[in-house]
């Protein structure tokens, strides 16, 4: 197996005095820093990001729990204003809400729109669109597999999911790069580069994602009105039939910001799990070798493991309403903390070999990958079928699958969502 958190990091994340800085990690791998933290109890503030960073798996899930003493906190930020606008101003988009509402919400996608059941029912649409990318690849030996496949998987599932009246590969191309210019607000924002003195360039990322949402609505709202009769099978009239179980009064909003909600949350951080998981197959033969059986079983294994070593999303900010303690530390009212959700994943004192892929742990699932508590993914089970399905088809396909060392090596880049590219591959006799 080989050691995830081998690679050192080339530069010092602590001061004499213990400070420490997460943002010195962008674009490198942060588990140095992870483990530096966990040395200084788990739970560190960060000047540089005005925030507590959490790494210990028991703080983390104690955090994540309380979603009243620690709330999601773009209601109380500087950025949630720019998001406001984002979400064309409704206050009743799922990021904004709360309590009963916010559960009544988390339900009905969870157990109903995105359940288990649902997605079962949703496979050939998945499996059929993964193969026709897997077609248009036959006739090229070497190949980038994110930007001709993982940025392509969940863009495709997007547009099946809403019946988009187009699919062609610039017509999705053109909504994946106003998603893009909105997932890097997110970016800058999660990251509190939003609060305090704002840089010019952060001010302008936030501006270009207000933008690239009134021209998501000029696409998407023709077809929310259109079908609010809700008799179709397409997601967007499966919302006007059930928006009412939320919302006496569901309206086209609602319906157009649940559907850019699908879209913001599935489709980038897809792409990111399935660049990362091919990166750990390519270079690490032992596990290669197990989920190129084509063991069903394994597979699933491998795909819980790429989400706790190398899930989408590295951290979430959170802020306490309260004073608290944490471990050792007093928390005030009012301090943010930076949930480092893939550092609690790496806890050696919850997980036995935390930095290798193992497909045999006990609990495979047991990870916070896709947040915990009130505030799961309401994509998780999506996201779990298209990476399966990505990785399966692929490897059937093309087996004897390896990295074009003639091409330039992936290289491990992002802060809020990081993932390998480009990954340049031979793909052999299909």
């Amino acid at each position: 197996m080989t050691d995830r958190g081998a690679t050192p990091l080339p530069i010092d994340l602590a001061a004499a005095d213990g400070s420490i800085s997460y943002r010195a990690t962008e674009g490198i791998s942060p588990v140095s820093f992870y483990e530096q933290v966990r040395s200084l109890g788990g739970i560190a503030w960060d000047e540089t990001m005005g925030a507590w960073i959490v790494v210990d798996y028991a703080y983390v899930k104690q955090i994540l729990l309380d979603d009243v003493g620690f709330r999601h906190p773009y209601t109380m930020m500087k950025a949630g204003g720019s998001y406001m606008k984002i979400r064309s101003g409704n206050q009743r988009s799922s990021q904004f809400l709360t309590g009963e509402k916010h559960r009544a919400f988390h339900r009905w996608w969870l157990v109903e729109l995105l359940s288990p059941r649902a997605i079962k029912a949703m496979q050939p649409m998945i499996t059929g669109w993964i193969e026709q990318l897997l077609d248009d690849l036959a006739s090229v030996d070497s190949v980038d597999l994110v930007d001709e496949f993982a940025e392509r998987v969940p863009m495709g599932v997007f547009a099946e999911l809403l019946d988009l009246p187009q699919r062609d590969r610039a017509y999705l191309d053109h909504i994946k790069c106003l998603n893009d210019e909105i997932a890097q607000f997110a970016s800058v924002a999660n990251a509190l580069q939003l609060e305090g003195d704002i840089a010019p360039e952060a001010k302008r990322i936030a501006d270009r994602a207000i933008v690239a949402g009134e021209e998501l609505n000029v696409i998407l709202s023709p077809l929310v009105h259109a079908r609010r009769d809700g008799v179709g099978t397409d997601f967007i009239s499966r919302l006007w039939a059930g928006g009412n179980r939320v919302f006496d009064d569901w309206n086209d909003l609602d319906t157009l910001d649940a559907c850019r909600r699908l879209l913001f949350a599935g489709v980038d951080t897809t792409t990111h799990a399935i660049a990362n998981a091919f990166h750990m197959l390519l270079t690490d033969a032992d596990v290669m070798a197990k989920v190129g059986t084509g063991d069903a079983g394994l597979r699933g294994r491998f795909v819980e493991e790429v989400f706790r070593l190398n899930g989408s999303v590295q951290f979430r900010p959170r802020r306490a309403s309260s004073p608290a303690r944490i471990g050792e530390v007093d928390v005030a009212e009012g301090d943010l903390l930076i949930v480092a959700l893939i550092g609690a994943n790496i806890d050696g004192s919850h997980y036995g070999c935390p930095h290798e892929a193992r497909l045999d742990r006990a609990r495979p699932s047991d990870h916070f990958a896709f947040n915990y508590g009130a505030r799961t993914c309401l994509g998780a089970h999506l996201a779990r079928s298209e990476l399966d399905a990505a990785i399966g088809q692929t490897l059937a396909r093309y087996p004897n699958m390896i990295l074009d060392t003639s091409k330039p090596a992936p290289q491990f880049s992002g802060f809020l969502m990081r993932s390998f590219r480009p990954i340049h591959v031979r793909l052999g006799d299909g």
